[in-house]
């Protein structure tokens, strides 16, 4: 991120040049140059990747970002200094109407980052986060987080943003969906890719979950993806975990939310909102094995971030896993993120999710008080 670094660096060496200056000046001396350190390329006619004033309903925002041929986020821009309160309505709105999930607000000092899709909810409330570039090396990790190029065509940026989220208390619903089971999957496919399929609620809370339900509880965009970016085998692998923990859940009769997936992960949800007034994830299962933080061995040694089996994450403390796996020889884990935001372990996936059920046992009982 040295070409960040360097870019708010100058930006802020000149910044009494920006006190007077136009929103157009901002745009071509703060937002362009700190989106091109970003990796957002302005000049490729071929990829076109940042549109300028693009229109939307009833108006127009000042940058749309592309990633290939899908729009990702709108930047609005502002003048320095200039308070960014009154000007979050209407941006949010733009963002709705043109189904954008995520939309940030500048005026080159201030960045702010919203979710657009939070019912119930002032516009103020569905700030995710909110950076000053004068605190500089918390603006380069958090604008790294949800605006460098690369995480934001991998879908890391998206999930950064759903932690950010759940710190809050809220979660998203753009691209997290509830996975329904069907207990009649064949009758799911429909000729028209854009019917929507029907949804069925399992016709009985002691009915067991199977693979086939599970991948015919995604959407037909979801299952497509997946298709594409990984093997058969892992998908089984991925899939299984699912069903595992879910009919685990069941069986303990532990209240959680039906599974929400992504395309980053599959998360598990407290139902109620838990002992501090915040709707968690309090575990799920990675398809890639991959998180958006840097995860660290049990040795604290970074582990290269290359692609690796799927993973099944719970929040629980380093302190807590140890003693998990001191009290129950097979909850060994394998790695540790830990961040501002909430701490993770790492597990492989068992054979026999069952082998697991302390930890998930503890992880529930940790963030619902029992």
């Amino acid at each position: 991120m040295t070409d960040l670094r360097n870019t708010i660096a100058h930006i802020l060496e000149h910044k009494q040049h920006l006190a007077d200056a136009n929103e157009a000046t901002i745009q071509q001396y703060v937002v362009l140059p700190i989106l091109r350190a970003l990796g957002w390329d302005d000049a490729n006619l071929a990829s076109m990747e940042v549109l300028p004033e693009y229109a939307v309903t009833g108006g127009q925002v000042d940058y749309a970002l592309k990633v290939g041929q899908k729009l990702t986020l709108f930047i609005e821009c502002k003048k320095w200094n200039e308070p960014l309160d009154k000007h979050e309505d209407q941006i949010v709105t733009y963002a709705v109407k043109a189904g954008m999930p995520i939309v940030g607000l500048t005026n080159g000092k201030i960045w702010r980052f919203y979710f657009s899709w939070i019912e119930g909810t002032s516009v103020s409330d569905r700030i995710f986060c909110e950076i000053d570039i004068e605190d500089r090396e918390a603006a380069i990790s958090d604008l790294g987080k949800y605006l460098l190029k690369s995480n934001v065509a991998s879908g890391e940026a998206g999930l950064n943003a759903e932690i950010a989220l759940e710190e809050k208390g809220k979660t998203s619903t753009s691209e997290i969906r509830p996975i329904v089971p069907n207990p009649n999957p064949v009758d799911d496919v429909t000729d028209n890719p854009s019917e929507k399929r029907p949804i069925t609620i399992l016709p009985e809370s002691n009915v067991e979950w199977t693979i086939e339900w599970v991948r015919n509880s995604f959407s037909q965009e979801l299952r497509t993806f997946y298709e594409k970016t990984y093997s058969e085998e892992r998908l089984q692998l991925f899939y299984g975990a699912i069903v595992g923990a879910q009919n685990l859940i069941e069986t303990e009769g532990w209240k959680l939310n039906l599974p929400k997936a992504s395309k980053m992960l599959c998360g598990f949800f407290l139902k109620d909102k838990g002992v501090i007034g915040r709707i968690k994830r309090i575990f799920g299962i990675l398809p890639s094995g991959r998180f958006p933080d840097p995860i660290v061995d049990r040795d604290g040694e970074l582990i290269k971030r290359i692609p690796i089996l799927p993973r099944i994450f719970v929040r629980i403390t380093k302190e807590e896993a140890n003693r998990l796996e001191h009290e129950h020889n097979k909850c060994k884990y394998y790695g540790v993120m830990e961040s501002k935001s909430a701490d993770y372990i790492f597990y492989d996936i068992p054979e026999d999710m069952s082998t697991l059920l302390p930890v998930f046992e503890f992880a529930y009982k940790k963030h619902t008080g029992n």
